[in-house]
C-alpha cells in the first residue's frame, strides 16, 4: 500500500514539475512559519501591553497618593514649626491655642471641610485647635499618635492607620515631634480620597486590582473595598499574604505571582510615610483572547493547506488528462461535484470565522491590538475566499459552463465601487490613484458588470501589488466607438510598478504562472488572476494587450463591446432604492433553516444585533414543521440552507409553498447557501424562493435583501 501511495506521489510530482511542488511545500512551510510568529508576537505584544498596563497604574496612582498625602504633610510641618517658634519665644499657651484654632479653621476652608483640627500635647497640656475637650480620663501622652511620634525619627509620623467601624472610613493621623523633645502636634486626617484613587485606578484596565500597604502589611485602600482594614502579614494561605511575603521580604517591585491556579503580574511604587502602591493584574483576562486568535490562526493555516492540495491535485489532473470524450465528461462532472462539495466544506468553516470576527469587532471594550489581530483574522479568511473563488471560476471556464449575465448597469456607480477598492489600497500603501474619464461616456450600459469589475480590479490590484511607494497608478477609461445598439469601451491601466520581461508577457495569463517564483511568498495570489481576467473578456469579445517594461512598469489595455441602452430599458430612479435603504429591520421574526449549530448561532447574533429575532431549525423537514405549526404571519422570513440533512432546502422550501395556508405562497424565502454556481441559483428560483446569497454571507446584503422583501 506504501508502495502505491508512494507511486501516485511521484506521479503529482512528475505532472506539476518538481521546481513547482518545492515552491508549493516551501510556501506551505512559510506559512507555517509566519503562524508561529505571528502567535510569538501577539504574545510578546500581549505581555508588554500588561506591562505597560500595569506600570503605569502604579506609577499614576502613586503620584496622586504622594500630592494628596504631600498637601497634609506641608500643613502639619508649617504649623509644627509656627508653634516650635512661640515655644521658644516663651508664649503662653492660650496663644498657641488661639494659633491653631484659627490655623484649623483655615485648613477645612482650604482643603477638607471633615478635618478635626490640629491639636497636641503642647508645654505639658492638652490642646485641640477645633475646641474638643477631652474626657477626665483621656491621657494625651498615652495615646497611639504621642507614643509612635516620640519614638520616630522622621519629620512627620504616620500613625498607624485604623479603620473607623461607624464610617467605613480609613483614618491615620500625621504628627510632628517639637523641639523641646516634649511637645507633639497632630493632625487627623481621612484616606477616603486614597480608597477613591485606588478604585478608579483598577477600573483603567481589565482584571487589575489596586491597593496601598502600610509599612506594617495593613491595607489602607484596596479596589475591593472588603479588604481594608486587614492585615495581610497577618493572614496565611491567602491572595494577600502570599503578596504581602514577597513584597516584604522581598526585594523586588515588579514581579510574576501564582495563586490559586492563576498568574498575576504585581507593580509596586513606594509613596509618603513608606507605604507601599501596589497594582495587581490577572494575565488570564489578557491572555484568552490571544488564545482565540492563536486557534483561528491555525484553522486559517490549515485550511490554506487544503487550497494548496486542491490546486496542485487540480493542475495535474489538467496535464495527466489523455482519457476519452466520454471519460472527460465523466471527470468534469466528477471535477464539478468535487468542487461543489469543496465549495460547501470550505466555505461553511469561513462563515464561522467571519461571522465571529465580524461580532468580536462589534465589542467596543477590545483593545486596539486585539482589534488590529481581529482585522488581520477577517483579511486572511477573505483572502482565502478569494482563492477558493479563483479555483471554482477557473474550473467553470475551462468545463465551458460559465455563462455571461445581459443586464442594465450604473456605469457611474461601476467606476465608483472600482475607485473605493483601488483607491484604499493604494492610500494604505501609500500610492497615487489617478482615474480619468478621456471621452464622455453614458450613464447607463447592458452587459456582465460583475466580471468586468472582477477584471478591472485584478489587473489594478496587481498594479498596487507591484508597485513599491511612491509610484503611480493610472486609470483611463474612454468610448472609442458607438454604434446604434452597441458602443465599444476601453480601460488604460498604467503603473510605475516592477514591470516583466517581454519574454514572459505570452505565459502572464496561462494559469498559475508567475514570473519570479518568488512572487508566490512575496506577493501571494492564486496565480489564476489573469487567466480567468483574460477568458472573462473573450467571453465578452474583447481583448487584454500588456505592454511593459522590467524595472519601468506596465500597461495593461482591456477593450470590451457592452451593450447600450434604449430610453424604454432605462431604470427606475434610486428613490425606491433608497426608501429600501432606509427601511428599519427592528421587529422582523426570521426562521433560521440551517444544520450546522455554529454558523446558525452566529447568523442569529448577527440577526440580534439589528434587534430582529429568530428560530433555528436544524434541518429542511423541522423547518417545515415549525412553519406549518405557526400562526400565519408569525415568521416575516425564512432563511434557508441548502445543504441539510433529513430534507434539503429545495425540497422543504417546495413544501412550504404547497401548504394550504394564507402566508405559505407569499412569506419571502431566502438561500443562503455555500453553494455559489450559476445553476444553482436558479435551481433555488425555481424551487420558489425569491432570493439567493452565498456563504460567508455578507451582512449588508442580507439586510438589502431582507429591506427589500420586507416592503414587498
Amino acid at each position: 500500500m506504501n508502495k502505491g501511495k508512494n507511486s501516485r506521489l511521484r506521479t503529482v510530482i512528475q505532472s506539476i514539475g518538481t521546481k513547482s511542488a518545492i515552491v508549493a511545500l516551501l510556501v506551505f512551510l512559510l506559512t507555517i512559519a509566519a503562524t508561529c510568529a505571528g502567535g510569538y508576537r501577539l504574545y510578546r505584544t500581549t505581555k508588554e501591553e500588561i506591562d505597560l498596563q500595569g506600570k503605569v497604574n502604579a506609577v499614576e496612582a502613586a503620584k496622586e497618593f504622594d500630592g494628596y498625602l504631600l498637601v497634609r504633610k506641608s500643613t502639619v510641618l508649617l504649623s509644627g514649626h509656627v508653634v516650635d517658634e512661640m515655644i521658644r519665644q516663651g508664649r503662653p499657651n492660650s496663644e498657641i491655642l488661639e494659633y491653631m484654632s484659627a490655623e484649623s479653621l483655615s485648613i477645612k476652608k482650604s482643603i477638607d471641610e471633615n478635618y478635626t483640627g490640629l491639636y497636641g500635647w503642647i508645654n505639658g497640656e492638652y490642646l485641640d485647635g477645633d475646641g474638643w475637650i477631652p474626657d477626665a480620663d483621656y491621657v494625651p501622652v498615652e495615646r497611639p499618635w504621642y507614643l509612635e511620634t516620640m519614638d520616630d525619627s522622621n519629620d512627620i509620623t504616620f500613625v498607624r492607620p485604623y479603620l473607623d467601624e461607624q464610617t467605613k472610613t480609613t483614618l491615620t493621623t500625621l504628627a510632628r515631634k517639637l523641639s523641646d523633645g516634649k511637645s507633639v502636634i497632630a493632625l487627623d486626617i481621612t484616606l477616603a480620597r486614597i480608597q477613591e484613587i485606588t478604585e478608579e485606578t483598577a477600573k483603567h484596565t481589565k482584571g487589575s486590582y489596586g491597593l496601598v500597604l502600610d509599612d506594617k502589611g495593613q491595607v489602607i485602600a484596596h479596589s475591593r473595598p472588603q479588604e481594608r482594614g486587614k492585615n495581610y502579614l497577618e493572614e496565611e494561605g491567602t491572595l494577600g499574604a502570599v503578596l504581602s511575603d514577597r513584597l516584604f521580604y522581598g526585594s523586588d517591585r515588579q514581579f510574576e505571582l501564582r495563586y490559586g491556579g492563576r498568574k498575576y503580574m504585581v507593580f509596586a511604587e513606594k509613596i509618603e510615610g513608606d507605604w507601599l502602591s501596589v497594582s495587581l493584574i490577572d494575565t488570564r483576562i489578557f491572555y484568552r483572547p490571544l488564545l482565540i486568535i492563536l486557534f483561528l490562526l491555525v484553522f486559517l493555516t490549515a485550511m490554506e493547506a487544503v487550497v494548496f492540495v486542491v490546486v496542485i491535485y487540480n493542475q495535474s489532473a489538467k496535464n495527466l488528462a489523455v482519457a476519452s470524450a466520454r471519460e472527460a465528461q465523466d471527470a468534469s462532472r466528477a471535477k464539478s461535484r468535487f468542487l461543489s462539495r469543496m465549495s460547501h466544506e470550505i466555505r461553511t468553516p469561513i462563515n464561522a470565522i467571519i461571522g465571529l470576527d465580524s461580532i468580536a469587532l462589534r465589542d467596543d471594550s477590545i483593545s486596539l491590538q486585539t482589534r488590529e489581530e481581529l482585522n488581520k483574522i477577517g483579511a486572511s479568511a477573505r483572502h482565502l475566499l478569494s482563492i477558493i473563488n479563483d479555483i471554482l471560476d477557473m474550473s467553470r471556464i475551462e468545463s465551458g459552463r460559465m455563462e455571461l449575465k445581459e443586464e442594465v448597469f450604473s456605469f457611474q456607480d461601476f467606476l465608483e465601487q472600482i475607485s473605493v477598492i483601488v483607491n484604499g489600497q493604494c492610500e494604505d500603501k501609500g500610492l497615487t490613484f489617478v482615474l480619468t474619464r478621456a471621452t464622455p461616456l453614458e450613464q447607463y450600459y447592458k452587459g456582465d458588470s460583475l466580471k468586468l469589475k472582477q477584471v478591472i480590479i485584478n489587473i489594478l490590484g496587481n498594479s498596487v501589488k507591484f508597485t513599491l511607494p511612491p509610484g503611480e497608478i493610472t486609470f483611463i477609461i474612454e468610448q472609442t466607438k458607438q454604434e446604434e445598439d452597441r458602443a465599444v469601451l476601453s480601460f488604460t491601466m498604467k503603473d510605475t510598478g516592477i514591470g516583466m520581461d517581454k519574454e514572459f508577457i505570452p505565459k502572464l495569463f496561462e494559469a498559475f504562472s508567475q514570473e519570479d517564483t518568488d512572487n508566490t511568498s512575496r506577493y501571494g495570489g492564486s496565480g489564476l488572476g489573469m487567466a480567468i481576467s483574460k477568458s472573462f473578456i473573450e467571453m465578452m469579445g474583447g481583448e487584454i494587450r500588456v505592454e511593459s517594461e522590467k524595472g519601468v512598469g506596465s500597461t495593461f489595455i482591456v477593450t470590451v463591446t457592452l451593450g447600450r441602452v434604449s430610453d424604454q430599458e432605462l431604470p427606475v430612479t434610486d428613490t425606491e432604492a433608497q426608501e429600501e435603504e432606509s427601511q428599519d429591520l427592528a421587529g422582523l421574526h426570521l426562521l433560521i433553516a440551517e444544520d450546522q449549530e455554529l454558523n446558525a448561532e452566529i447568523l442569529a447574533d448577527l440577526i440580534a444585533l439589528e434587534d430582529m429575532t429568530s428560530e433555528w431549525a436544524m434541518n429542511g423537514q423541522l423547518a417545515v414543521d415549525m412553519f406549518r405549526q405557526s400562526e400565519p404571519g408569525h415568521f416575516d422570513m425564512i432563511l434557508m440552507d441548502m445543504r441539510m440533512p433529513v430534507m434539503d432546502g429545495l425540497s422543504a422550501t417546495r413544501m412550504i409553498r404547497s401548504l394550504d395556508r394564507a402566508d405559505a405562497a407569499s412569506i419571502p424565502i431566502i438561500a443562503l447557501s455555500a453553494n455559489a454556481f450559476e445553476e444553482d441559483v436558479r435551481s433555488c428560483l425555481q424551487a420558489g424562493m425569491n432570493a439567493h446569497l452565498s456563504k460567508p454571507v455578507d451582512i449588508e446584503l442580507l439586510k438589502k435583501c431582507l429591506r427589500k422583501y420586507r416592503k414587498a
